[in-house]
């Protein structure tokens, strides 16, 4: 999805991507796409970690409801 593109056109451009996951399921696929870093969003210390350390942040989730 858009996500997905969003994470290969940042490697691509030569930008440190970290993504964002719920799932650890996810992480190798997040890395085989080209993050540098994936961060499972329902840890704490992995959050905190990360607080206020980005210059963009492109969110591609969807909302609904």
């Amino acid at each position: 999805g858009l996500g997905h593109m969003g994470v290969k056109l940042a490697h691509a451009l030569g930008a440190h991507v970290v993504a964002f996951t719920t799932s650890k399921d996810k992480v190798a696929d997040a890395k085989k796409l080209g993050a540098d870093e994936v961060v499972i969003s329902k840890d704490a210390d992995q959050m905190k970690k990360h607080a206020n350390s980005f210059d963009l942040i492109v969110n591609t989730v969807a909302k609904s409801k």
